[in-house]
């Protein structure tokens, strides 16, 4: 028996226009329905109930322009609304159009679902293919406009993420549209396809539909290079380093040559096998690496591009860019150091960067060698053969060569006609050992 339950209103009237004439209370509505007031989604009708905010003057059964009148008269309730049918009903000034729809009949049918090995882009995406009854779910407006309504989905499949240091197993969940044919992100590992639908189970208290697919091969690559400087010295000897821009941190990638670096690639294997590796500078190619790690020692100033791709048979990775820069080479020279033993200025030391190659000799009054050094990190202590040396001047000759030294350049006495070329270091003067007091 039709009933139809008429709710009087006590509020004002402003209030009561702003109401909606139409309500389903056990249904889902379907949010922003287009051309159509409301569309009420019930796990079936039985017993499913429309309600209206006043007395009901006049309901309808959608049919275009010929709408057939199936009431005209208020009832206390109308509980037999037909699945997939659309009606009009005029309360009071109001007009309102609904749609009705029973989910019972709809209820999806899984009987496979499989993930394309050879789909164009199975690098960046997976291929799903679902084979079973999906039962167009859909409403109309009044004169027939039709509009079907998109069932979304959850697609659950393991790949991998990285944290920072490792690889990690990493559960990636996509809402796609329910279709026999979706696309989801690859995985970067193997992994089966769990597919559950749809959100409208989920309102109406339901259990979804699901499936799961069979194990895919993964064929997707990815890397996360990571660096690692060898550092110079160790920290207390980086305290008192003479050397500017020194690398005293493993994460350096820029500062005084030569900088010497250990690249991983940290690829997702085994799917990832193949390694290339190219550095440049500029435009022009240094040195090229197939291994999954390298070592590269950059002793020459400039600008660094050291690029990586990840390969497999099937796909290979967008270039992953490091950039490395070395500085320009520097060297001073003291006029005096005071070897005294109270840690400060106890030595004849230069201060340098990006110095490559280095020799320092020193010479008495009489002009006899009384210490020669080849590394600029150390220098004089100010004794000879383990005797202090007598306070005085001494003659120092420096030749050293910068990362940034220009080809072909040599070592040559510099005049106005006859610069030095630049990152040649030629240079000679006095150097004074004063010992003074602690």
């Amino acid at each position: 028996m039709k009933r139809l339950t008429v709710i009087l209103l006590t509020l004002m009237p402003l209030l009561a226009a702003a109401q909606q004439a139409v309500t389903a209370p056990d249904a889902y509505e379907l949010p922003n329905a287009s051309g159509i007031d409301h569309v009420f989604i019930f796990k079936d009708l039985t017993n499913a109930v429309i309600k209206t905010n006043g007395n009901i003057d006049k309901l309808y059964r959608m049919n275009g322009a010929d709408s057939v009148l199936l009431a005209d008269s208020g009832m206390d309730e109308w509980m037999n609304a037909d699945n997939n049918c659309g009606y009009i009903v005029y309360v009071g000034a109001q007009r309102s159009t609904f749609w009705v729809l029973d989910y019972s009949q709809y209820r999806l049918q899984f009987d496979a679902l499989a993930a394309d090995p050879d789909y164009a882009n199975r690098c960046t995406q997976t291929s799903l293919r679902l084979t079973g009854v999906i039962p167009e779910m859909s409403y109309c407006t009044q004169f027939g406009s039709k509009h079907v309504i998109s069932r979304e989905c959850d697609v659950t499949y393991t790949t991998l993420a990285w944290d920072g240091e490792n690889w990690q197993d990493s559960v990636a969940t996509e809402h796609v549209t329910l279709r026999e044919n979706m696309t989801v992100g690859a995985p970067l590992c193997n992994t089966t396809f769990s597919l559950s639908a749809d959100q409208i189970a989920d309102v109406l208290g339901l259990e979804r539909d699901s499936i799961v697919s069979d194990t895919y091969q993964a064929c997707a690559v990815a890397a996360h290079p990571t660096t690692v400087t060898t550092v110079r010295g160790t920290e207390e000897e980086n305290k008192r380093s003479n050397e500017v821009e020194r690398p005293v941190e493993a994460t350096q990638l820029k500062g005084s040559a030569p900088l010497d670096i250990l690249f991983t690639a940290n690829a997702n294997t085994p799917v990832a096998q193949y390694y290339r590796w190219k550095i440049l500078k500029g435009t022009d190619l240094i040195a090229q690496r197939t291994d999954e790690q390298h070592r590269y020692v950059f002793d020459d100033f400039g600008e660094y591009r050291v690029l990586l791709w990840v390969s497999n048979d099937k796909c290979e990775s967008d270039s992953i860019e490091i950039q490395v820069s070395v500085s320009t080479s520097q060297l001073m020279v003291p006029n005096v150091f005071t070897p005294n033993g109270d840690g400060l200025n106890d030595e004849f030391r230069v201060m340098y960067r990006s110095i490559i190659e280095f020799d320092c000799w020193v010479y008495n009054r009489w002009g006899k060698l009384v210490y020669h050094w080849s590394d600029p990190a150390k220098g004089w202590d100010g004794t000879i053969n383990g005797r202090p040396a007598a306070e005085g001047a001494y003659y120092y000759i420096i030749r050293a060569k910068g990362a940034d030294a220009e080809a072909g350049g040599e070592y040559h006495k510099v005049t106005k006609n006859k610069p030095q070329a630049v990152g040649i270091y030629q240079l000679s003067g006095d150097i004074n050992l004063i010992r003074g007091k602690k």
